[in-house]
């Protein structure tokens, strides 16, 4: 997480605390390197370890810039959700130096204002070199944050994962691996969409959008290399999530308007719906009345996606089975990580995880469908 540094002398708590602080022993990272970049695996291996779809580095950003003046950034973001398709989210500021002008107390209000951002209820500040003072603890506290320090990070880690097997996920090779599988398909179109607005928005929008840049790349994607995998199933992973988004609104307003939910979630709500077949079916008269369309000539194309029928059947089948459906991104989080070559969880024969198997195929076969791609992976 990017935070501006003061020019301001400390508190005399702060230089007591700094002057406690245990001094780093590793060699300081090349020019260009994530200083933070283990702590950030070791933390989102232990959350995706107890059930949580875990990502590090999430750009909190409408733009391909960075820069403080663009937002900011999420170290670790780990979201999963309730039977009810409520997001529990996790976001946590991970902070491996002990400079001076690293202050636990501007990192705790600025974390919280971050979670509040994304609707997460508590967040973490890990601070794995930096001695964290009592009275900042409890500031943590108060502002729903965890405030750990030096060993507390990984005991912490530990306890998250006590009896729980290792899977093996977000080792540094590995991410290496996924990063460039990105590279290979370019910074712009998807990739830059998954990288900034998706997260920034984390809405309606991201539905129809991710079906779009798909359609623009499905012929670069037959599966016959790797890269190509780890593309499909990073992009299923992104819109299994706003697919969950909208089987929140249908299960809250009821099946028996699961279409017209379904069409409205697609266009940002009822009204703004309303309003667009409104002006359609204005265009659709006044094309009429000057003879451009009609009798067998040129019409307007549908005003709903080809796709929105499917689409409610999909967000039907996982309401039906909200236990297996929750299910779906740590099944996609674990295939993904497999293809990077981590052990992957235990294998399971549960009738509720083969259901919660069966659905993430139901996911993919969807969006093989709504976007004309040749291919896409099966389990």
């Amino acid at each position: 997480m990017n935070l501006t540094t003061s020019s301001s002398v400390s508190s005399p708590s702060d230089a007591q605390v700094e002057s406690a602080a245990p001094k780093s022993k590793g060699r300081r990272p090349p020019p260009g390197r994530d200083a933070d970049l283990a702590l950030k695996l070791q933390i989102a291996s232990a959350l995706a370890s107890s059930g949580y779809c875990s990502r590090i580095n999430v750009l909190l950003s409408a733009t391909s810039s960075r820069g403080l003046a663009d937002v900011t950034d999420i170290d670790v973001l780990a979201i999963r959700y309730d039977l009810m398709f409520k997001r529990e989210t996790v976001a946590v500021s991970c902070k491996g130096g002990a400079s001076k002008t690293l202050s636990p107390a501007r990192e705790a209000f600025y974390l919280r204002g971050v979670l509040d951002y994304v609707e997460a209820g508590e967040g973490v500040a890990a601070f794995s070199q930096k001695t964290v003072a009592p009275h900042l603890r409890d500031l943590g506290q108060r502002l729903g944050i965890l405030m750990l320090s030096g060993d507390e990070v990984g005991q912490w880690c530990q306890h998250l994962t006590n009896g729980l097997p290792d899977p093996g996920y977000f080792r540094e090779s590995a991410y290496e691996t996924y990063r460039k599988a990105w590279e290979r398909l370019g910074n712009e179109g998807l990739t830059g969409y998954l990288n900034t607005d998706y997260w920034f928005y984390f809405d309606f929008r991201n539905l129809q959008n991710l079906i779009v840049h798909l359609r623009k790349i499905s012929s670069r994607l037959n599966g016959k290399e790797d890269w190509q995998s780890v593309v499909a199933w990073d992009a299923a992973a992104h819109l299994c999530l706003t697919v969950f988004d909208l089987c929140r609104q249908v299960r809250m307003l009821g099946l028996a308007s699961i279409t017209d939910t379904t069409a409205a979630y697609l266009f940002g709500g009822a009204a703004s719906l309303k309003a667009r077949r409104d002006l359609y079916s204005r265009v659709q008269q006044l094309l009429a009345s000057t003879g451009v369309a009609g009798q067998g000539g040129a019409s307007l194309p549908p005003l709903e996606p080809a796709y929105s029928q499917g689409l409610a059947e999909l967000a039907l089948r996982f309401i039906e089975r909200p236990h297996s459906a929750i299910l779906i991104p740590t099944i996609i989080q674990d295939n993904f990580w497999r293809l990077l070559g981590a052990e992957g969880l235990p294998a399971r024969d549960d009738k509720n995880f083969l259901a919660a198997e069966k659905l993430t195929q139901d996911l993919f076969d969807f969006i093989k469908t709504a976007t004309g791609a040749p291919w896409m992976p099966r389990l």
